[in-house]
């Protein structure tokens, strides 16, 4: 009799194990039994041409250039100095004809004339020294304050469409896990991150620096596990070194201008990919450098990415056993919808972008949302 109560304590423990479980593994098990497959189309020539995209301050105006946008304009009303008004020209006195009948009422009309005259003569005196005596108002101190705030500057559609974006967000799908990547590029910084997690477990990178005409420019590149440091690669662009810390080991190599980091690479691709004449740079991660990577166009495919047929061309590095692949969207700012890194004993990495919001815009849209937008469109039909 005592092992039926035995055994429905230990169901329920484990009824109850897997209920928790279930909700921890929610998003990957939904992500698993919605998820559609990648698929990609065999390479072939490339017909288009990566994007001729610039940053915003290479579209603004000579003048313009380092001069960050105000974000509120005030205007400040007052009241100007009070002007006087021309006194009237003094009316012409009419001496009264002198009649004959009676002198005394001539006479009376004579005294009367002479001192409307001499009133009128002092009238302008008057005026004058009145107009002398007033003191001209204050500009500020006097008039009430008015504030009225404008809204912010916007660049012009043209130049929105040529610049390349300050912000964008991509999930991508490293099989069933997402990885999430953020870039933001503000006043000739930028900061890219990528992160993974599963459990209490986590992985993130890092790469942030400079980003201009000579596109992007990496000072730090990091590498966190579970938020603890445990490799980085440091650019110090004026002594041309870039120093690896990986552990309790550090060593400095050789830089040369357009060299890149692991990640910064696909963006210095993006945006200097048209007007590269030579694909070829090191590429630094926070435990090895991989010298003079020639990266090459190797062709175009048709990827299925979320709910679209996306065209991308892939441009692909090798450094001896080591390959390099970023997938470019012309159509979205060349943004590496894909990238294949083989890193040896490092790891390897196949990420597909599921989703994309390029400056608060989403462009691309997971293909489960999509199939269940279009569901609850028919449900309510």
């Amino acid at each position: 009799m005592l092992r039926w109560p035995g055994l429905l304590l230990v169901s329920a423990a484990l009824l109850s194990l897997l209920l928790h479980l279930a909700s921890i593994f929610s998003e990957q098990l939904y992500a698993w039994a919605t998820q559609q497959p990648y698929t990609e189309s065999e390479l072939k020539k490339v017909t288009q041409k990566l994007s001729d995209v610039a940053q915003a301050e290479e579209a603004r105006p000579e003048g313009l250039k380092g001069v960050k946008p105000a974000d509120h304009q005030q205007v400040f009303l007052h009241k100007g100095p009070l002007i006087s008004e021309k006194p009237p020209a003094p009316k012409p006195v009419v001496k009264a004809k002198k009649t004959s009948p009676v002198k005394v009422a001539a006479s009376r009309v004579l005294a009367v004339a002479s001192q409307a005259s001499a009133v009128l003569a002092e009238k302008p005196i008057i005026f004058a020294s009145a107009a002398s005596s007033v003191a001209p108002a204050p500009l500020l101190a006097s008039a009430p304050e008015v504030e009225e705030v404008l809204p912010p500057l916007k660049e012009s559609p043209l130049t929105a469409e040529q610049t390349y974006p300050t912000q964008v967000e991509i999930t991508y799908a490293y099989g069933i896990f997402p990885i999430r990547m953020s870039w933001k590029a503000e006043n000739g910084r930028y900061a890219l991150k990528l992160r993974g997690a599963l459990f209490s477990k986590s992985r993130t990178f890092v790469s942030e620096g400079d980003v201009g005409q000579q596109g992007v420019i990496p000072q730090r590149f990091a590498d966190y596990r579970d938020e603890k440091l445990i490799n980085e690669a440091v650019f110090n662009w004026e002594e041309k070194k870039v120093t690896i810390k990986d552990g309790g080991t550090t060593k400095v190599e050789e830089l040369k201008a357009g060299d890149q980091d692991i990640f910064s690479a696909a963006f210095q691709l993006a945006l200097q990919g048209s007007r590269m004449k030579d694909f070829t740079f090191t590429v630094a991660s926070g435990r090895k450098i991989y010298k003079d990577v020639p990266f090459e166009i190797s062709g175009q495919a048709s990827l299925r990415l979320g709910d679209k047929q996306i065209e991308a061309i892939l441009l692909r590095g090798r450094f001896e056993d080591r390959t390099f692949d970023f997938w470019l969207a012309p159509q979205w700012h060349n943004m590496p919808v894909r990238m294949t890194l083989s890193l040896g004993s490092e790891g390897s990495f196949d990420i597909w972008a599921n989703d994309i919001k390029i400056n608060g815009e989403m462009v691309l849209e997971p293909q489960s949302n999509n199939h269940n937008s279009n569901s609850n469109r028919m449900m309510r039909r």
